[in-house]
């Protein structure tokens, strides 16, 4: 299986399959140390049952960051290109999960400025004001402001990006380096 970086397109398919191999490999190792102390004592009251009930902590460990990431779907090839496509100089992000207080919010693509992140998802349920706020709020603790939105309609997000695109001055060298900033930042409250 070929690594994927967080932000790069399939990351989100990557990031899910090779969890749920951890998970398996964990809960796997778990039971071998449980049925190995069986065997050996013939009762389960035993040092390796006692290890296999500490390992159980980590497998679980493994098993809900797998879980958490289930519901979120990937962005698609046609997405990606009709993004390429549009959006100019800007940095683009694909299959995030971004991490906040309350729930995990899922975005299939993040394009970004010096000035403003524009994230699409197309989950009906997704809260776009607990989205936004809270990319918001950590980009505030990293000394960092921009308009941060989240848009659930492909098209009007489509327009939106390629609106951005022709807005950026690529002249300006501090709007290179904020861009790099906020993409960072962004990734870094990502799953």
């Amino acid at each position: 299986m070929k690594k994927v970086e967080k932000g790069e397109f399939g990351y989100l398919a990557y990031k899910k399959s090779r969890n749920m191999i951890k998970t398996i490999i964990a809960f796997a190792v778990v039971l071998v140390i449980f049925i190995i102390g069986f065997i050996i004592w013939k009762s389960k009251n035993n040092y390796l049952t006692m290890l296999a009930v500490v390992l159980v902590l980590p497998a679980a460990k493994f098993a809900v960051s797998y879980f958490v990431l289930i519901p979120h779907k990937n962005c698609d090839e046609e997405l990606k290109s009709a993004i390429e496509e549009r959006k100019g100089e800007l940095n683009s992000v694909y299959d995030l999960v971004v991490s906040n207080k309350q729930k995990p919010v899922g975005i299939m693509a993040a394009v970004i400025s010096d000035n403003q992140i524009l994230a699409y998802t197309s989950a009906a349920k997704a809260d776009k004001n607990l989205f936004e706020t809270s990319v918001k709020e950590f980009l505030k603790n990293e000394k960092l402001t921009c308009a941060v939105l989240l848009y659930k309609d492909k098209n009007t997000y489509l327009e939106k990006v390629k609106n951005a695109a022709l807005n950026f001055d690529v002249s300006k060298e501090n709007s290179l380096d904020r861009k790099k900033y906020i993409t960072d930042a962004l990734l870094r409250m990502s799953m």
